[in-house]
């Protein structure tokens, strides 16, 4: 998804110095967040963006070509979308193989404990952060696909080798994802084909749902 922006800003040596910088300088908000996500949705989207992309060898023309097709980036704003997004999926990463961090995490009692838990193992994101991420998730069919009757997951909740089910549940449970079907509302349900899942038996709502309270700051 990332092509060469991983090698501007992910690479070992690139990727200590930015991590330093955004900790010293983190002003991007979830405007920035949204606009970079939208932008590598139009690449994957576009064949011809997504091959010039793929072929830049330094940072300039890769901003330029982000310009040019509306969206006017900068290094900084791309550094902390990516060691954000890149702390929060090692921290799953390195709870998935540590079973006494994983359940510590899981006591968490709101979100707070748990971003500072994390950063007592070197991992730095706000929780804004953490439930832009796992919205982002939770919104991909792709990645997490719901479809039960009852709010329960039947197929797969993993990306790649880390199961992503436990973190999204335990943000419903706080409040900071919201529940949701689908990202599009659909028309008039009730005189749809019986097999299409936006019928509102087939609708997921997370087993929190009767007590969830958003954090407005985080849908502002």
């Amino acid at each position: 998804m990332y092509y060469q922006i991983w090698n501007f800003f992910l690479k070992e040596d690139k990727y200590i110095y930015w991590k330093e910088q955004i900790k010293v300088n983190k002003t991007c908000n979830k405007v920035v967040w949204q606009k970079i996500v939208d932008f590598l949705s139009l690449v994957e989207q576009t064949f011809q963006l997504k091959s010039q992309l793929a072929e830049t060898d330094s940072l300039e023309p890769f901003l330029k070509l982000a310009k040019d097709n509306g969206y006017n980036l900068t290094a900084e704003q791309l550094a902390w979308f990516l060691v954000t997004r890149r702390q929060i999926w090692d921290l799953f990463d390195f709870a998935q193989k540590t079973p006494s961090l994983k359940e510590e995490l899981l006591i968490a009692k709101n979100p707070q404990q748990f971003v500072n838990i994390a950063a007592d193992n070197g991992y730095s994101f706000s929780v804004e952060e953490l439930a832009w991420l796992l919205i982002e998730i939770k919104s991909s069919a792709e990645i997490v696909s719901i479809n039960n009757s009852v709010g329960e997951i039947l197929t797969g909740s993993n990306y790649g080798r880390i199961d992503i089910g436990y973190w999204i549940w335990l943000a419903e449970d706080w409040g900071i994802v919201p529940p949701f079907c689908h990202r599009q509302k659909p028309g008039n349900i009730l005189f749809e084909d019986a097999n299409n899942p936006f019928l509102l038996d087939r609708c997921f709502l997370p087993k929190s749902y009767l007590n969830q309270r958003l954090l407005v700051s985080i849908n502002s």
